[in-house]
Formats: structure tokens, C-alpha cells, sequence
């Protein structure tokens, strides 16, 4: 249940938060070279950029470090991508429990705690949907819940943090390079449950993801969560990339902390009973209208309606999921690039993989006469090369597995978004059964 009270718990005087980030900002100015990159352990910074600024865009919250505590939390370490753009993730001791309890913070920079009050970003919203329309609903326990939202200051302004459960490891840390692919019946229990909570997200809550990747569907930790997290805590060292950093402002030494995956705990790492959560609602946006023009998505995962302009929907979601789905089985992006990322080549490879797109579809798309000509032909040559010659060429599946696979795929990556399946109808197929 959401606990609103807090919120406003750690404020500072407005006064008091400009004083700070003036001092902080122009001793910034005066740090000597070789004593910042001793602090980086290099000459950039090696994850969140902790000194740029809010008027930069962004404004992390620099006490966030090992051993100390904000509110009733202490700090244990920094998880795995435990930052963005927009925050870092902390996993972290609720000392007001009863019995030891751990807990993941995410911290969001002051830029992103700005954006929230002014009413451009919808992630507390889509917090509080998530946690109230339907708690029994089936796809409830595969989305990430908000146990309580707090703010706090530091000397670039305000910070609001969220507190959820700690999870395990994100997919892209299960899977590694050259490690084995997920297994076919792994891979079909992680796509029913990302539909799960997609269709949750999309029916009962009214939002499009738009974010959805291997980096956001982490792995619960299956009780008992608290000794499995406390026994790796204490088998497993935080660490950091350099010396402490000490200034006048913050008060406490600025520390580059290093993020840690948490392993994959249950049953020795076996993933036969893995249950996901969909994390990470900062993009998502309200479904109650397609929306035309505005970019989204991860480009090697972003569907063809967003790249074209054609008006999109909760469909974006869904073509998504296709693409994670031969990622898991692949190890490999079905429409990777390997050099800087092209529009152009993005479609040529949708193309290549799926045939022609429909002119009823061309027609409406804002950007079509970019990258098509007058018919509603793609302007580049290229070998059409469909999803199963892609799986039989991988060899990760066995040859009677391939269509079944191929073919549900194709049904997510359907061209046309208005024929496209959702989420709960793709619940119905017989593939996933």
C-alpha cells in the first residue's frame, strides 16, 4: 500500500537547497585534475555522471554511498545498472523492520524529481495505478509495486526515491555472452509472464510501457529473499572505482561506487521456476490515444510504426515482446546493428525478415516518403532472410521446435499494429501452453 505521507518528509528550505547547489557548483569548478580522476579511477566517469548538475539535465544524489543511511535505510551498495539517465538504485536496509529486511532504492536525480512535478513524467502515476487497480489480477505479481515513496535534499535540490522489493538479476545479466541461450520452456515462461504483466499494464492500467528490454524484467528472489540477500551481502564486498572525493559541499566525500549484479539465487541458479518482474515505468505513457511522432523504445527493439510516424498504440509493446522473445533464444537482436544506429537499416532489416509493408499502412505514415518511393517500395536492395532461416542458421533450436517459434514471433512483429495481437490474446496461443 502506498504510504503518500512521507513524501515531503526530508525537504530542505527552498533557500537553504539554492545556497547548497551554488557552493557545490562552483567548487566543482576548482577540483584539481588528477585529484577527480583518482576519484573516478580513471579520467572519465565510469557510470553516473555525479558531478554534472541539475541544470545539466541532471543532479544525482551524491550521498548515496555504502554504509550510510537516508531516512530509515542504510545504503549497502549500488545494484547491477543500479543508474540511468534519470537515477540510481541502491540496495539498502530498512532499519525500522522488525526483522532484517532488505530493500531496493531508486534515488531519481533532481532534473527527473523536477520533471515528476511538473507533470512530464509518469512514473509515480503509473506507480500508484500498478499498485491499486487490481491487486488479484495475474499479471499484478509479475510488475514491480511501490512499498513507499519519500523525498529527500542534497545539494542539487531534491530527490524523490522510490522503495520496492530487491530483485535479482535483469535478463541481460542472465544472459551473457557466449553463455548458453535460454531453454525453449525458460524462454516461453518468461514471455507468458512479460504478457502477463503487459497485459495488466495495458487493459486494467492504461499504459504503453514503451521501455520494455531485457535490462527492465528482473528476476524475483523467492522467499526466503532476506537470508539469500543477507548471505550474499556478506560473502560479497562492495566496491568502488576510486578514493572518496571529499568537498565542502556535499558534507559527506563524494564516492563513485561500482554497480553489482545480484546473482540469480533460486535453486543454484536453475531457471526452470524463474518469475519476472517488468520494471522501470519513467517512459511509460497513458494508452488513451495513439500518439504520433514522438520516439521511443530501445531502436534495435522500436517498432516500425514509431520509426514511420504512423500513430502507435499499446502495440509497441507487443513487437517488442517478439524481439525479446528470439533474443532469449538466440543470444542475438533479430534487427541489430553493429555500427551507429540507422533508421534506414532498421527498416531494410524488418523488411528483409518480415516482407513488404502494407500500403494501407505507408499511406497514413508521416515519415513514409523518407525511406520508401512512390509505389510503397523500400529504396535499397536487400536478401529477404525470414525468421526461421535466422533460428535454423543459429542452431539453438531443434528443427520441429522452429515453427512454432518462428510463427509466434511473426505474430508479434505483425507490420500492420492494428492487426496486431495483444497481449491477452497472445496469452490464448496454443505455443505458449
Amino acid at each position: 500500500i502506498l504510504r503518500r505521507r512521507p513524501l515531503s518528509s526530508q525537504r530542505m528550505p527552498e533557500d537553504n537547497l539554492k545556497e547548497r547547489a551554488s557552493v557545490f557548483q562552483e567548487e566543482l569548478k576548482t577540483i584539481d585534475s588528477e585529484v577527480l580522476a583518482t576519484a573516478m579511477g580513471g579520467d572519465e566517469p565510469p557510470e553516473e555522471p555525479l558531478l554534472s548538475t541539475f541544470e545539466e539535465g541532471f543532479g544525482y544524489f551524491t550521498a548515496a554511498a555504502v554504509n550510510r543511511s537516508l531516512s530509515q535505510y542504510q545504503f549497502v551498495r549500488k545494484l547491477s545498472l543500479g543508474w540511468a539517465v534519470s537515477s540510481s538504485v541502491l540496495l539498502a536496509l530498512d532499519k525500522s523492520a522488525e526483522t532484517r529486511t532488505f530493500v531496493a532504492i531508486k534515488l531519481l536525480t533532481a532534473h527527473a524529481t523536477a520533471q515528476i512535478a511538473l507533470g512530464h513524467s509518469p512514473g509515480y502515476d503509473v506507480f500508484r495505478k500498478v499498485e491499486s487497480t487490481n491487486p488479484k489480477s495475474p499479471g499484478f505479481n509479475h510488475c514491480l509495486t511501490l512499498q513507499r515513496c519519500f523525498t529527500a535534499s542534497s545539494e542539487a535540490s531534491g530527490h524523490i526515491c522510490f522503495v520496492t522489493e530487491a530483485l535479482s538479476s535483469s535478463l541481460a545479466n542472465l544472459q551473457k555472452p557466449g553463455q548458453i541461450r535460454f531453454p525453449l520452456s525458460v524462454a516461453k515462461r518468461i514471455t507468458k509472464q512479460v504478457l502477463l504483466a503487459l497485459d495488466y499494464l495495458h487493459s486494467e492500467c492504461g499504459y504503453i510501457h514503451t521501455d520494455l528490454k531485457a535490462d527492465n524484467i528482473l528476476a524475483s528472489i523467492l522467499p526466503p529473499a532476506n537470508s539469500q540477500i543477507e548471505k550474499y551481502v556478506l560473502e560479497n564486498d562492495p566496491t568502488i572505482y576510486g578514493s572518496p572525493l571529499l568537498l565542502k559541499s556535499p558534507d559527506l566525500p563524494l564516492v563513485f561506487s561500482r554497480s553489482q549484479p545480484p546473482p540469480y539465487f533460486e535453486l543454484g541458479g536453475m531457471l526452470e521456476n524463474i518469475s519476472v518482474r517488468l520494471v522501470d515505468y519513467g517512459q511509460a505513457t497513458p494508452a488513451t490515444k495513439p500518439v504520433r511522432g514522438n520516439f521511443c523504445q530501445p531502436p534495435t527493439v522500436r517498432a516500425p510504426e514509431v520509426t514511420l510516424k504512423y500513430p502507435w498504440t499499446s502495440a509497441i509493446d507487443i513487437w517488442t515482446v517478439g524481439c525479446l522473445l528470439f533474443q532469449l533464444l538466440t543470444e542475438y537482436h533479430l534487427f541489430g546493428q553493429e555500427h551507429e544506429y540507422s533508421h534506414e537499416l532498421h527498416l531494410q532489416h524488418i523488411e528483409e525478415c518480415l516482407g513488404p509493408f502494407p500500403p494501407e499502412l505507408l499511406k497514413d505514415c508521416k515519415d513514409r516518403e523518407k525511406y520508401f518511393d512512390d509505389k510503397g517500395e523500400y529504396t535499397s536492395n536487400f536478401q529477404p532472410t525470414p525468421v526461421e532461416d535466422f533460428i535454423q542458421h543459429l542452431k539453438v533450436l531443434d528443427e520441429d521446435e522452429i515453427p512454432g517459434a518462428a510463427d509466434f514471433i511473426r505474430k508479434c512483429l505483425t507490420l500492420d499494429p492494428k492487426l496486431r495481437l495483444t497481449a491477452q490474446e497472445l496469452l490464448k496461443d496454443d505455443w505458449l501452453l
